[in-house]
């Protein structure tokens, strides 16, 4: 990269001096993973890898500001020919300051707050002094080093993420196509998003929201508002944030002053430090909680060692579990809870109060000791937690008995909410397993566990106790409040969406590919909902989908809930159409490129010729549903269905193409097309892709590898039949990109907005009608790889910025390449869609 040579950065190798660890973080054209040390330097860190796109815009900011105490220290690069800017940066071992606020585990003081503030506004005047604006101040973009809730001196703050920096004096051109942070960006900003608009000052402004993130527990500003949109009108009509509860006066008057809608009349960030520097606080919040906590008996029912025995330690999901057993009677089997701290209010009345349930936990009661110990009795789940069970394979229920099992937790639910109580942590893990069966609906009973974080039904109450949020599993308006407030029944149906979600994924974690909590948020808030499960019931995948509807009060209650449930009948569940050895079966292996392909034959024998196709579950996931969504089309690949098998494998059976694909006859010269005939299969391919187009959905790897040929004639336009194949790249139209669907072998096709966009590139109509163009440039050069000599992702994306052209093949007649030519065209305006492109070829046609 260019710009390193400015900067005295120590040069390291992959292998020699570091090596690379898991994925910690990714987005298109930027990854970040662990990274450890191969010599004897000893400071973790992560390893940044940026394509060049990105690093001409970040990297540098990174390099101006490097060797500030409180910005992220960038400690060298790793040369590479991959055309990569590859930034080692050190790491922070405690994450980032939205997830420890969030996380409730740590005692951060507000004096603490006050020294990070302090260092924040150090940092921030040493940015500005550099003529950069950062763009994104939040609690999100500080990274913790250090906490010491002892002396606060020993704390350390680092400022990071500068993908939305701007210099003052250089606008780019393409400034204004970057995201806004509308809940944390100064009024003038939303008025007029201009470069003009950006200054130390504008910056200033996020700094106040900052303090007000950090002093309000890590919540969202204007969290009880879910519209962006509506936050920006609150915002230009001079609608503040309020006051945090129990903050100091002098830190209120700060932020006050950050918030002047006059940027001229807000401090410089000297001037912050300087107060801050000054400012002498106590933790003075009221320690008071809104929540009261149950009192223990005096006297108990039963007595440790002379009615309960407690035997050795098991695997709880809340508290410490240990195996129990009755000294003297005949009961149910049981287990002990070791509780941390009293129940809450609302927690102690499932123990007390909501003990007839068929489907809550029965609890006994608390158990007297002479260990000073919190001892809570309860029965015992002989299988365990619907979790585990379902993640390890040891329950595989049919859809029907999940439903069997949802309407049991409704239910439960339905009891809850009588009582003016929510749970609050709705998720597998609290669902204990009593009785199983895969198959038989009536032999499943399971029961809700774990009232550690149940709460009041009301949104509008401030529960201050500072919990642990679930963020995977929690609504919306949790996260946005931090878990201070917005609980009601609509937020647990929010997590009974999840759940079942959980349940029909066979116990996977949501969000998974996310491991830090404030990505989750963020992922969350920006409106990114889980993926359709695979083989899900499209009746059990809309119950969801309306779970997790973002305005509360358009959600379905439990009630309602309950209600779609009871009305599936088993009838109209999907099954499987075939299985394996009673109407298909399985013979030789074929050469596929995606996943396994094997012969197949009818049982009994009968038309057409078939394929068996065996899928990892990923795959699966992400293909099956396009295959199924678009079979009916004349031009899209029949897919009969899934394959009941005893394998325990996933079969998707499917049509089988007597000729192969387009791409190895064109090579091979068996298919050798006159021109009529190349038009007549273009219209075929783009017939399928209006169709495609038309469900908004994009296929995103459109190529004559990806065309099955079933009819064939080089003369005769009419004596030819293709059809299109291989969803594993197709997404819903304006679906974010993500690099780790993006292979180098596919770089050839993609449209440049693809590669050329760091903000989120999407893929759109008009991204596969460019593919289209270079399919169509590839049939008529006999198969050719386009850019075949670039072998690097790099070097073709290289070529394409430089205005690298296909050139004309040499059977191309020219009207025909003008299309192409069109299909390529790197302006999105200029492009036309796949209507108009199948209009100018129905013209040639005709000539």
């Amino acid at each position: 990269m260019a710009i390193l040579s400015k900067y005295k950065l120590d040069e390291y190798q992959y292998g020699v001096h570091v090596q690379k660890g898991d994925q910690l973080y990714m987005m298109s054209e930027k990854k970040i993973y662990f990274g450890k040390w191969i010599t004897r330097r000893k400071e973790a860190i992560i390893i940044i890898e940026m394509s060049e796109t990105i690093a001409e815009r970040q990297a540098l900011f990174y390099l101006e500001v490097n060797g500030h105490d409180n910005i992220i220290r960038t400690l060298g690069y790793v040369e590479n020919s991959l055309n990569l800017t590859i930034f080692i940066q050190e790491y922070a071992p405690q994450g980032d300051l939205a997830d420890c606020l969030m996380d409730n585990q740590l005692n951060i003081t507000v004096p603490i707050l006050v020294e990070m503030f302090t260092q924040v506004a150090d940092a921030m005047s040493y940015i500005a002094s550099k003529k950069i604006v950062h763009g994104d101040l939040g609690c999100r973009n500080v990274l913790v080093f250090q906490l010491d809730s002892s002396e606060k001196k020993n704390n350390l703050v680092k400022i990071t993420d500068f993908g939305l920096a701007r210099w003052i004096d250089h606008p780019e051109s393409n400034e204004n196509e970057l995201d806004v942070p509308i809940r944390y960006c100064a009024p003038e900003i939303l008025r007029n998003n201009c470069h003009s608009n950006y200054s130390e000052k504008s910056d200033v402004y996020s700094m106040g929201v900052l303090i007000w993130e950090a002093l309000s527990n890590s919540e969202i500003p204007y969290s009880s508002v879910a519209d962006d949109k509506e936050v920006s009108r609150m915002k230009l009509n001079n609608n503040k944030l309020t006051k945090p509860r129990s903050c100091d006066d002098k830190l209120w008057n700060l932020m006050k002053n950050c918030w002047h809608n006059n940027s001229s009349d807000r401090p410089t960030f000297e001037q912050i430090k300087e107060r801050l520097s000054n400012m002498k606080v106590s933790d003075n919040r009221d320690l008071r909680s809104s929540v009261s906590f149950h009192e223990l008996p005096v006297h108990y029912e039963y007595e440790l060692n002379v009615d309960i025995a407690m035997h050795n330690l098991l695997n709880g999901q809340f508290g410490r579990t240990y195996e129990a057993e009755w000294i003297s009677r005949e009961e149910r089997s049981i287990v002990l809870i070791v509780m941390e701290e009293e129940p809450s209010e609302y927690e102690a009345l499932f123990y007390t109060n909501f003990n007839r349930h068929d489907h809550i936990l029965h609890t006994f009661g608390f158990v007297g000791n002479n260990r000073g110990l919190i001892l809570l009795l309860q029965e015992r789940a002989p299988y365990g937690n619907l979790q585990v069970l379902l993640r390890n394979g040891h329950y595989q229920p049919s859809q029907f008995v999940l439903i069997t099992i949802f309407l049991q937790i409704v239910e439960a639910m339905i009891y809850v909410i009588s009582k003016g109580i929510v749970h609050g942590n709705l998720c597998c893990a609290n669902v204990l397993v009593f009785q199983m069966d895969p198959s038989q609906p009536t032999k499943n009973l399971v029961k809700l566990a774990n009232f550690g974080l149940a709460h009041k039904n009301d949104p509008s109450f401030v529960d201050d106790r500072r919990l642990p949020i679930p963020v995977r599993y929690c609504a919306l308006e949790i996260l946005r409040s931090a878990g201070q407030s917005n609980y009601s029944e609509l937020s647990d149906v929010y997590s009974m969406g999840v759940l079942m979600w959980e349940a029909c994924s066979k116990g996977k974690v949501p969000y998974e590919s996310s491991i830090t909590n404030s990505e989750v948020r963020q992922r969350k808030l920006n409106d990114e909902k889980l993926p359709e499960p695979f083989m899900c019931d499209p009746q059990i995948w809309s119950i969801m989908e309306e779970c997790w509807l973002n305005e509360p009060t358009i959600r379905y209650n439990f009630q309602e809930m309950k209600k779609r449930f009871s009305d599936i009948s088993p009838d109209s569940i999907q099954t499987y159409k075939y299985e394996l050895n009673v109407n298909v079966k399985q013979k030789r292996s074929l050469n596929g490129n995606n996943g396994k392909f094997y012969e197949g034959d009818w049982i009994p024998k009968k038309g057409p010729p078939i394929i068996l196709i065996v899928m990892d579950e990923e795959t699966a996931e992400q293909e099956a549903s396009f295959y199924m969504k678009f079979n009916s089309h004349p031009h899209i690949v029949h897919t009969f269905g899934f394959v009941k098998n005893d394998l325990q494998l996933i079969m998707l059976l499917q049509e089988r193409a007597p000729y192969g694909d387009l791409q190895t006859l064109l090579q091979a010269g068996t298919l050798d097309p006159s021109g009529k005939v190349l038009v007549a299969i273009f219209l075929q391919i783009i017939e399928a892709m209006i169709y495609i187009a038309s469900q908004d959905t994009v296929h995103g790897d459109l190529r004559c590898m990806n065309v099955l040929v079933f009819e064939m004639d080089s003369s005769d336009p009419t004596k030819n039949l293709v059809k299109l194949t291989n969803f594993s790249m197709a997404c819903p139209i304006g679906h974010h990109v993500s690099n780790k669907r993006m292979t180098d072998d596919l770089m050839q096709y993609y449209a440049p907005e693809i590669r050329q966009n760091e903000n989120k590139p999407k893929y759109s109509e008009l991204s596969d009608v460019y593919s289209m163009g270079v399919l169509m440039w590839q049939a008529c050069s006999k198969g050719t790889i386009p850019y075949g000599r670039d072998t690097k992702d790099g070097e073709i994306q290289q070529r394409k910025s430089n205005k690298g052209k296909l050139s004309q093949p040499k059977q191309c007649q020219n009207k025909l390449w003008e299309i192409i030519l069109d299909c390529l065209h790197s302006q999105l305006e200029s492009q036309y869609n796949f209507a108009q492109v199948k209009t100018r070829l129905i013209n040639i046609q005709k000539e």
